[in-house]
């Protein structure tokens, strides 16, 4: 219990970074799964 309360601000910033971390993979996968490329152009065909 000592470890937590020594070390409470690195694990809620922890959680924070990889709770975003996580929502950014979800939605790059979701817009994946759609059809939408990464690069924002809006003619994917010729992208590389």
């Amino acid at each position: 219990m000592e470890f937590i309360q020594q070390n409470i601000g690195n694990i809620v910033v922890g959680v924070i970074v990889f709770g975003v971390l996580a929502f950014t993979a979800a939605r790059l996968m979701i817009n994946v799964r759609k059809g939408k490329g990464g690069c924002n152009c809006g003619n994917c065909s010729r992208c590389e």
